[in-house]
């Protein structure tokens, strides 16, 4: 706004109305403003329409944190006696989550090889998600991404990757195929140790 070079941060709860009728419109859905920064605030729609453009996506989502993402995507497809395939040697946080919540939600998880197709093939038949990371953590394994989504779209799964180490710069999973692209800002895209998001 106003020609600002950086875009202002706007630290803020929660946001006022200038009428009773913007405001019921507004919860009604007729126009768009934010009411409340958890679900929309103007600095983070700023980077979510910039992370959007930089993979080159229709739109972005913008969370407190890389594992928020990972676990509300997670949570978002996967239900109570479903399953996920996830590359070995994932993120460790990521890993917990798999290993010590998901099972409380009877969610089973099978980890493979993301470097071996045959691998990834046997394991995906029943699966809901398909969770990559290329490179992943610690390891740097890479996968053959437009492959191992193609295997996962022939049987209706969802595909999403953890792109945090390669970032839109190196890599971009949508143009393979990849239905969600998560990132953790902790990373590269954030590039100075100095965001959670």
């Amino acid at each position: 706004p106003g020609g600002a070079v950086v875009p202002p941060i706007y630290q803020t709860s929660l946001f006022t109305f200038a009428s009773y009728a913007e405001m019921a419109d507004t919860f009604a859905g007729k126009r768009k403003q934010p009411i409340y920064s958890r679900g929309d605030n103007p600095t983070v729609m700023e980077f979510e329409a910039r992370v959007a453009a930089l993979e080159g996506a229709e739109a972005a989502r913008g969370f407190s944190s890389g594992m928020a993402a990972i676990s509300a995507t997670v949570l978002a497809f996967v239900g109570a006696g479903e399953r996920i395939v996830a590359v070995r040697n994932c993120y460790g946080d990521a890993y917990r989550l798999f290993e010590r919540l998901l099972p409380r939600l009877n969610i089973k998880v099978d980890y493979v090889d993301g470097s071996d197709p045959d691998a990834v093939a046997a394991a995906l038949p029943g699966a809901k998600l398909l969770y990559l990371e290329s490179p992943t953590s610690m390891m740097f394994e890479l996968q053959d991404i437009a492959h191992l989504t193609r295997l996962a779209k022939e049987q209706g799964i969802v595909t999403t990757i953890d792109n945090s180490w390669a970032t839109p710069v190196f890599q971009k999973p949508i143009t393979h195929g990849v239905d969600l692209v998560l990132h953790s800002a902790s990373k590269y895209l954030g590039g100075h140790s100095d965001t959670v998001a």
